[in-house]
């Protein structure tokens, strides 16, 4: 199966940020710009989700993959992708192995949301996706030590693999499992509230 990669990847550290991006939004461009400043990354790509399965209201495809890509512009150094929908893939592990079999070279860190870290005991085959590739956690709070980071399911089984937020830059150059969980100023951004005041301008026209 063949797919088009948004950007170049031999060698360089790439963060992926998957999500559905129902729409992208200001919260979602600060959280991609903190991980590439913290860790050092080459390139951010933005994986924009075919569906989510835990999810009913997924949103146009091309309307959300068009808000991707009128929220990033023209930065030198991050891509929309549309990888999921040309695999047919829905699950997070199957576009991750594909690329990681594509791009062996590459050095992949999955980006995500603290808000989200709930909820990632939820997704296919959570654990193996940790044990595939390191992941960063930006935080929508500026404490380091936030519970979210300290009793999750997830932080609690994956614990001896923290990396300190100090030592970020490294992420992308260790093995998995790893992960670090980086505190960040608060964005209050967050697409719900979008698609709710849109929803309500057009109960106004």
């Amino acid at each position: 199966m063949t797919a088009q990669l948004p950007g170049p990847q031999f060698g360089l550290s790439i963060g992926l940020f998957g999500g559905s991006f129902n729409p992208a939004h200001d919260g979602h461009l600060h959280l991609a710009q903190t991980a590439m400043d913290r860790l050092g990354l080459d390139w951010v790509w933005w994986i924009v989700a075919r569906g989510n399965p835990l999810k009913q209201d997924h949103g146009d495809y091309i309307q959300r993959f068009a808000s991707v890509q009128n929220l990033i512009g023209h930065h030198p150094r991050m891509r929309a992708s549309s990888i999921e929908v040309q695999l047919g893939y829905s699950y997070t592990i199957d576009t991750l192995g594909w690329l990681m079999n594509r791009c062996p070279s590459a050095r992949f860190v999955w980006l995500m949301g603290g808000d989200n870290l709930h909820g990632f005991v939820r997704w296919k085959d959570w654990r193996k996706i940790t044990e595939s590739v390191p992941i960063a956690i930006v935080s929508r709070r500026s404490d380091a030590v936030s519970p979210i980071a300290r009793s999750t399911v997830f932080s609690k089984r994956f614990g001896a693999a923290r990396v300190s937020d100090d030592d970020a830059r490294s992420l992308p150059f260790r093995s998995a499992p790893s992960w670090t969980y980086l505190p960040a100023p608060l964005n209050p951004a967050s697409s719900t509230r979008i698609r709710q005041s849109s929803q309500n301008l057009d109960d106004d026209d």
